[in-house]
C-alpha cells in the first residue's frame, strides 16, 4: 500500500516538476499577451476556453474526492492521502491553466519576434537601397565636374562675363564724360539772352546723339542676358555695328569699339560652347535617368548650362550664389570632395531639391583651382517611390490597406512616402521619440495607433553604404498589428513531418523543449491516473467511488496536453512559413541590390565612352594621347571605387590604356578582339547602347579568376557613328557581390548569422557565380535542384521550399531578377538558404 502511494506521489511530482520547468521560464519574457487581446485569433480564444472549461471540471471532481475520503478510508492515513492527492490535482489544474496561458504567450511572442526581425530588416533594406543609390550620386558629381566641355565653357564664360562687365563699365564711364561735356557747353553761353553758336549747337547735337546711343547700348549689355540669349546677342551686335559710323573720334571711343569687337566674337564662340555643354548635360541625363536636372555655373553663382530643356529659359542666367550647395561646392579642396545638400528649396526647381555638388576645376584636373560649380538635382521622389512601394503586400498592384512606408530626415520631417494622403511629404512624422533617436544602423519597433489603426511601426536609421555615410535619414514601415498575429497554419509544403519539423533547426529551443515536456507530461498524467486506480482497487469495493474521479482526471489531462500538442504543431508550421517568407524577402533583397548596382554600371559605360580624351586617343593614337587617356581613366576609377580596371581598346583589339598603370604591362600584350565584351561593344550603334559579358574567367584579371565586364563603343562624334574602339569596365564583382550577399544572410535575435546559412547568385544556366560559403557552395558549381527552381521562376518572381543538397536539408528562398528601370538584368537569380 505504501509503495503504491509513494509511486502516485512520485508520478505527480515528476509531472509538476516538468510542468514548472516548461512554463516558469516564460516569466522572464517581458512581452505579455492576454488571451483576450484583440490580436489573438478567435480560434485560439475558443481553444483556450475549451481547455478552461475542461479544467474547471477538475474542481468539483476533487471536492467530490475529498468528501468521499472520509466515507471510504479505513484509517486517518488513507483519508489524508486521498485529500492530499486531490489537493495536488487541484494545484496541477491551476498550474496547467497558467501553463496554457504561458504557451499562448510563447506562441504570440514568437510571432512578435519573428515579424520584428522581418519588418525591421525591411526598413533597413529600404534605407540601405537608398544609401547605395546616393553613393552613386556622390561618385557621379565628382566625375562629371571634370568633363572638359564643362570646364572649357565655364572658363570662357568667366572671361567673357568679365569683358562684358568691363565694356559696361567703360560705356558708363564714357557716358558720364559725354554728359559732363554737354553740361559744360550749355553753361558756356555768351550771355543770358544769347543762344549757342552754330558750331556749339552741332557739337551739342553730336554729343546728345552719342548719349542716346550709349544709354541704349548700356541697357543692352547690363546684366548677362546677352551671354545666353541669341536674340539679345543679335540686338547687341546690330547696335555695335551702328556705332562704327558714329564713334572713332577719340581714344576712348576706339577702346570701346575694340572691346566691343572682341566681346562680340568671344560671345559668339561662347554660345557654341554653352550649346555643347547643354548637349553634354543632356547626354548624361539620357544615360542616367535618375536626375531632374544637372547645371553648371560660374564662380559667382551664375547658371550657365542645364540638362533640362523645358526649364532652360528660366534657369540659364539665374544667380544661385546664396544657395548652400553652391557655396559648399566652391569650398571643396579638390576633385575628390563633394557636398550633399539635404532637401531644401532652390531657384533651379519649383520643388524642394536633393542636390549633390562639387567644384569645376581648370582644365578638368582634380587638383586645379575651382572656376565654377556643378549641381545635380536627383529625382529623389521617383526613386524613393520605387523603393518604398517594394517589400509591401499588394492587391492587384495596390498597396494593402493599413500599410505604409516612408523616409524621414534628421529633423523628423517626412521626405518621401508611399501614402501621401496620411503621411504627407514635408509633415512631421509624429512617431515615438525612440524612433527618432537611433544611432547609425540601429533598428527599433513599437506598437501604437497610427492613422486611427492599431499598428506596428518599424524604424531603421541609415549607416551609409561603403564610404558614403548617409544624411542621417531613417526608414519607417507601418502595418496593421493584426497582420503580425494573424493565423498562418497552412504551408506551401505538403506532407510535412511534424515531429521532424519540431526537431529541426528552425524551431526555437523553447518550443522543442515544450513539445518534449508535453509528451512527457501526457505520460506522467496517465501514470498518476493509473496509480490512482490501483490505489482505489486496494480499498476494495469502497474504492470504486474514486474510479470516476481518476477517469475524469485522465480525460482532462489527455485533452489539455493534446490541445497543447496541436498548438505546438501550429506554432511549428507557422515558424516554417515565417522562414519561407524571410528567405524569400532576403533573396529579393539580394537580387534587388545587384540589379540596382548593375543599372548604374550600364549608365556609367554609356557616358564614359563619350569622353574627349578617349576619343582623341583612338582617333589620333600617339604615346601622349594614350597617356592622357590612361590618366583620364585613372581619375574616373578614383571616383568610382567599384571597378578593378577600365580598359581602352582600339578597333583591332589592342589595349591602348587602362586606369591601373601597374596592371598595364601585364595585360598590354593581350589582344581582346575575340572577347565577348569587345565584340558586342564594337556592335553598339550609339551611346545609348551598351554590352555586357556575364561573369566568366578572364585573362585580364591577374589576381582574380572571374570578371564582369561592361562595354560600349567609342565614336568620333561621341554619340552617333561607327565605333572606332571600345571602352571596357571591369566591375569588382566578387567584392561587391560578396558584400551584398552578406547583408542578406538570416540572423538570430542577437544579430548573429545563423550557423550553416548561405547566400549565392546563379546565372541563367543555374551556375553559382558568387557565394558566401565557398566550401559548401563554391563558385562554378551547378546544383540541379537549384537550377530547376530557377527555371520555374518567372521574371521578378520569388519562391521558397525545402530542398536536399548533398544529403543535407535546407530551406531555400529564391528570386529571379526583374531588372531595374531600363536595365533588363542578366536572367540571374538570388538564393538564401538555412539548414532545416
Amino acid at each position: 500500500m505504501a509503495i503504491v502511494i509513494v509511486y502516485i506521489v512520485w508520478g505527480f511530482l515528476t509531472f509538476k516538476e516538468v510542468y514548472i520547468k516548461v512554463f516558469v521560464m516564460n516569466d522572464t519574457v517581458k512581452s505579455k499577451f492576454s488571451i483576450f487581446d484583440p490580436v489573438v485569433a478567435y480560434e485560439h480564444r475558443e481553444f483556450y476556453e475549451q481547455i478552461v472549461n475542461e479544467l474547471n471540471v477538475i474542481l468539483p471532481v476533487c471536492n467530490q474526492g475529498k468528501c468521499l475520503a472520509a466515507e471510504i478510508s479505513r484509517n486517518i492515513a488513507e483519508q489524508e492521502t486521498i485529500k492530499e492527492l486531490m489537493e495536488r490535482v487541484e494545484r496541477f489544474r491551476g498550474e496547467l491553466l497558467e501553463g496554457t496561458k504561458n504557451l499562448f504567450a510563447q506562441f504570440y511572442q514568437s510571432k512578435d519576434a519573428f515579424h520584428k526581425m522581418i519588418q525591421s530588416t525591411v526598413a533597413y533594406v529600404k534605407i540601405n537601397l537608398m544609401d547605395r543609390n546616393l553613393l552613386e550620386r556622390s561618385c557621379d558629381v565628382r566625375w562629371w565636374a571634370l568633363e572638359i566641355a564643362f570646364c572649357n565653357c565655364i572658363a570662357r564664360f568667366n572671361k567673357d562675363r568679365d569683358n562684358l562687365n568691363n565694356l559696361y563699365a567703360l560705356t558708363v564711364s564714357y557716358t558720364e564724360m559725354l554728359e559732363k561735356q554737354s553740361r559744360e557747353l550749355i553753361r558756356k553761353k555768351t550771355c543770358f539772352f544769347e543762344g549757342l553758336g552754330s558750331s556749339r549747337i552741332r557739337k551739342l547735337a553730336a554729343i546728345d546723339k552719342k548719349l542716346l546711343i550709349m544709354a541704349d547700348f548700356a541697357g543692352k549689355i547690363k546684366g548677362l542676358d546677352v551671354l545666353f540669349d541669341a536674340k539679345k546677342y543679335e540686338e547687341f551686335r546690330e547696335l555695335c555695328n551702328s556705332l562704327q559710323g558714329v564713334f572713332a573720334e577719340h581714344d576712348e571711343e576706339k577702346n570701346i569699339l575694340d572691346l566691343q569687337a572682341r566681346v562680340l566674337e568671344d560671345i559668339r564662340i561662347l554660345h557654341t560652347e554653352i550649346a555643347y555643354a547643354n548637349e553634354r548635360l543632356e547626354t548624361i541625363n539620357r544615360s542616367y535617368t535618375l536626375y531632374r536636372d544637372l547645371v553648371i555655373c560660374d564662380n559667382l553663382g551664375n547658371i550657365i548650362a542645364t540638362s533640362n530643356k523645358e526649364r532652360r529659359a528660366q534657369v540659364q542666367g539665374l544667380n544661385i550664389a546664396d544657395e548652400k550647395w553652391f557655396k559648399k561646392a566652391m569650398q571643396t579642396a579638390d576633385g575628390t570632395e563633394y557636398y550633399a545638400q539635404d532637401f531644401a528649396p532652390s531657384a533651379v526647381e519649383e520643388q524642394n531639391s536633393l542636390i549633390y555638388s562639387t567644384a569645376v576645376r581648370i582644365d578638368g584636373q582634380e587638383n586645379n583651382d575651382a572656376i565654377g560649380a556643378m549641381g545635380i538635382f536627383f529625382d529623389f521622389q521617383d526613386e524613393a517611390g520605387i523603393i518604398l512601394a517594394d517589400y509591401i503586400p499588394k492587391n492587384s498592384g495596390i498597396i494593402e490597406e493599413g500599410w505604409c512606408s516612408f523616409f524621414s530626415n534628421s529633423n523628423g520631417l517626412i521626405i518621401a512616402s508611399s501614402d501621401e494622403d496620411n503621411y504627407d511629404v514635408g509633415a512631421k512624422t509624429h512617431i515615438p521619440s525612440s524612433h527618432l533617436k537611433l544611432n547609425a544602423g540601429e533598428t527599433t519597433s513599437s506598437y501604437g495607433y497610427y492613422n486611427g489603426q492599431d499598428a506596428a511601426l518599424f524604424t531603421a536609421k541609415t549607416d551609409g553604404y561603403l564610404d558614403y555615410r548617409g544624411l542621417g535619414w531613417s526608414s519607417h514601415v507601418i502595418l496593421p498589428r493584426r497582420f503580425i498575429f494573424s493565423r498562418n497554419s497552412t504551408s506551401s509544403e505538403e506532407n510535412i513531418n511534424i515531429p521532424a519539423l519540431l526537431n529541426s533547426c528552425i524551431i526555437p529551443e523553447i518550443n522543442k523543449k515544450t513539445y518534449v515536456k508535453v509528451e512527457h507530461d501526457k505520460r506522467a498524467m496517465q501514470l498518476i491516473s493509473t496509480n490512482g486506480m490501483l490505489f482505489a482497487a486496494e480499498l476494495g469495493s469502497s474504492g470504486q467511488a474514486l474510479s470516476p474521479i481518476f477517469e475524469q482526471i485522465t480525460k482532462t489531462g489527455d485533452f489539455a496536453t493534446s490541445c497543447m500538442e496541436d498548438l505546438l504543431q501550429e506554432m511549428a508550421i507557422d515558424e516554417l512559413n515565417l522562414n519561407f517568407q524571410t528567405l524569400e524577402l532576403f533573396s529579393k533583397q539580394a537580387i534587388d541590390l545587384i540589379d540596382r548596382n548593375l543599372f548604374e554600371r550600364s549608365a556609367d559605360i554609356r557616358w564614359w565612352s563619350t569622353d574627349k580624351y578617349l576619343i582623341d586617343a583612338l582617333r589620333e593614337p600617339t604615346e601622349q594621347s594614350a597617356k592622357d587617356a590612361g590618366q583620364r581613366l585613372k581619375v574616373i576609377n578614383g571616383s568610382y571605387t567599384m571597378y578593378r580596371n577600365l580598359i581602352l581598346v582600339d578597333a583591332s583589339g589592342t589595349i591602348l590604356a587602362c586606369s591601373s598603370p601597374s596592371l598595364l604591362g601585364g595585360i598590354k600584350h593581350v589582344n581582346v578582339s575575340a572577347h565577348e565584351w569587345f565584340e558586342k561593344g564594337m556592335q553598339t550603334q550609339n551611346n545609348t547602347e551598351y554590352a555586357v559579358a556575364d561573369v566568366q574567367d578572364s585573362e585580364l584579371e591577374p589576381t582574380k579568376n572571374r570578371s564582369l565586364v561592361y562595354s560600349s563603343g567609342v565614336r568620333v562624334t561621341g554619340t552617333e557613328a561607327d565605333a572606332i574602339g571600345v571602352l571596357g569596365i571591369l566591375f569588382d564583382w566578387d567584392t561587391e557581390a560578396g558584400m551584398m550577399l552578406q547583408k542578406c544572410l538570416p540572423r538570430n535575435s542577437e544579430g548573429e548569422k545563423i550557423k550553416g546559412s548561405v547566400a549565392f547568385y546563379t546565372n541563367k544556366n543555374g551556375e553559382i557565380i558568387e557565394s558566401t560559403d565557398q566550401e559548401a557552395f563554391p563558385v562554378g558549381q551547378r546544383h540541379e535542384k537549384v537550377a530547376y527552381i530557377c527555371n520555374k521562376l518567372g521574371t521578378g518572381e520569388s519562391n521558397s521550399t525545402i530542398i536536399d543538397i548533398d544529403s543535407k536539408q535546407y530551406i531555400i528562398g529564391s528570386t529571379k531578377t526583374k531588372g531595374y528601370r531600363e536595365y533588363e538584368g542578366l536572367e540571374w537569380s538570388a538564393h538564401v538558404l538555412r539548414p532545416f
